[in-house]
């Protein structure tokens, strides 16, 4: 029940844009049928004028003489027109002997009188038929020109093609639901990391968030204060499957909302093979990370303050980065890190291309794993959430990136302003 009322919730416009085309699609049948009325004539079966079993046992072969050649022609012919022009059906009321015929007929006035010509050609072959019989016909009910046309019927008409439209469109959604791997929204994501979703970014090139989505990372900062029964992360690693995920903007970001409650917040950017951090954030870095790993530098000298948050940028290039992220000196810089501040935001590389972000989650007490809605594929979720797993590292939660989401507060947009 809850998939079908995801793809209902997902798929709204496509079902809306589908029951509007099943009602123009019914309303352009509806003009396009001949209007036809309907006229009746009822008859009953009698034996000398009282109805008895007899009579109920021949009112169903009597019915059949309704559409019978010999009646048919004959009214054709008083009609001047084609006995297969005509349009005639017969049935018997239930439990009566009484029966009617029917007659359909694109001008009311000749529907009623065909109807009462049938009436009169049956009771006169059925006293021809049963001449030493007592049992007649008899015509108790003369039909009557119809007000109305039974077809066609503009509002079963589109209710048929809203259903028909709305039945098609839901089995597209079905279809593109299984044939589409991609995560698409928080449920998605949180099914397949089995942790919760702690944050919905929306769609956005700035790498500083302002207006709400700024907000999304404000919720964020709060949900992860009360992440697991020991409390919040000190260390925090983000990473995602794969590239253009939203991993550095999230960091940055998550780093930024974070010192404006006053927590002490360093951001560390420990992708060595593609930094990113330096130029995003416009830094001047001689040293950094990898210099610090290397020995040729001390931490405090390798730190940068950019907006309330100590910076420590990638550095040099080294030509062993993979070693690097999982040596000791890695994770004495993240303890050493920790001990000076109250969080510490990890940028690593995506954990699929290399094995650097999986050494690196061992260093930090929580992974903060990225997944973009329409790009990440479900079982690339799950591979890089079972690469940690195997290292015992703590998936504390997921955040939704590039997400379609709209702003849905009532109160005036508070933008993120930094001094």
């Amino acid at each position: 029940m809850r998939e079908h009322l995801r793809l209902v919730r997902r798929g709204w416009w496509i079902l809306l844009l589908a029951a509007v085309g099943g009602a123009a699609g019914g309303l352009l049948v509806t003009g396009h049928m001949p209007v036809r009325y309907a006229a009746a004539v009822s008859l009953i079966v009698d034996q000398k004028g009282s109805a008895d079993p007899l009579s109920q046992q021949r009112v169903k072969s009597y019915a059949r003489l309704v559409t019978s050649r010999r009646v048919l022609q004959e009214v054709a012919a008083a009609e001047l027109v084609d006995p297969a022009t005509l349009d005639v059906r017969s049935e018997v009321v239930p439990g009566t002997v009484l029966l009617r015929a029917i007659v359909t007929d694109g001008d009311p006035l000749r529907a009623a009188r065909v109807a009462n010509r049938i009436g009169g050609e049956l009771s006169g072959l059925i006293h021809t038929l049963e001449k030493r019989s007592v049992i007649g016909v008899t015509v108790v009910d003369r039909a009557t020109p119809p007000l109305r046309p039974v077809s066609p019927r503009p509002p079963l008409n589109v209710a048929a093609g809203i259903l028909l439209a709305l039945v098609f469109a839901y089995g597209f959604l079905m279809l593109r639901s299984r044939l589409d791997t991609t995560i698409a929204d928080s449920d998605d994501l949180a099914a397949v990391t089995g942790a919760p979703t702690l944050g919905v970014i929306g769609r956005g090139r700035p790498l500083i968030a302002t207006g709400h989505r700024a907000e999304a990372y404000r919720a964020l900062r709060t949900n992860l204060q009360f992440v697991g029964v020991d409390g919040r992360p000190r260390s925090l690693l983000v990473t995602s499957c794969g590239t253009g995920e939203g991993k550095s903007t999230l960091a940055v970001n998550l780093a930024l909302a974070a010192a404006q409650t006053g927590w002490r917040v360093a951001l560390v950017d420990a992708d060595l093979r593609r930094p990113s951090l330096a130029r995003y954030l416009d830094l001047t870095a001689p040293m950094g990370l990898a210099d610090v790993l290397a020995g040729s530098a001390r931490l405090p000298e390798a730190l940068r303050r950019w907006r309330d948050v100590d910076v420590l940028t990638s550095g040099r290039v080294p030509t062993d980065p993979g070693g690097l992220a999982g040596s000791p000196a890695m994770r004495r810089v993240v303890a050493d890190l920790t001990a000076d501040h109250d969080l510490v935001i990890v940028d690593a590389p995506p954990i699929l291309p290399v094995t650097d972000a999986v050494a690196l989650a061992t260093a930090c007490d929580g992974v903060l794993l990225a997944g973009r809605a329409g790009r990440t594929r479900r079982e690339s979720l799950a591979q890089a959430v079972g690469q940690l797993t195997r290292v015992r590292a703590r998936v504390v939660g997921g955040v939704l990136t590039f997400a379609r989401v709209r702003p849905r507060s009532p109160y005036p947009e508070n933008r993120m302003t930094f001094q």
